[in-house]
């Protein structure tokens, strides 16, 4: 079990250039990613650029901040379940 982890350790033998330039490739395409998806939601300019900073300088925290909001109610009705819609409260 030993060995298993030690090859997961960032020691300066394992850990070069190569490793860095390949985490930063990376990171960048995941947030071209996230930024691509923050243009397509909707919201105002000032929203967007709030997300964009958030996701650009806070590196990997801001991402997962930014996940639970990314997804639209009418793409996946099924996550939101638990909500009730403004339609259904005023019916009950």
């Amino acid at each position: 079990m030993r060995e298993l982890l030690d090859r997961f350790t960032l020691d300066a033998i394992k850990f070069d250039y190569q490793v860095l330039a390949g985490m930063i490739l990376i990171w960048l395409v995941v947030l071209a990613c996230v930024v691509s998806s923050i243009f397509h939601q909707g919201g105002t300019r000032g929203r967007r650029i709030a997300w964009i900073c958030v996701v650009t300088f806070v590196p990997i925290i801001g991402v997962l901040i930014y996940l639970p909001f990314s997804f639209r109610l009418e793409n996946y009705p099924d996550l939101f379940i638990w909500r009730k819609s403004k339609g259904a409260q005023s019916k009950g």
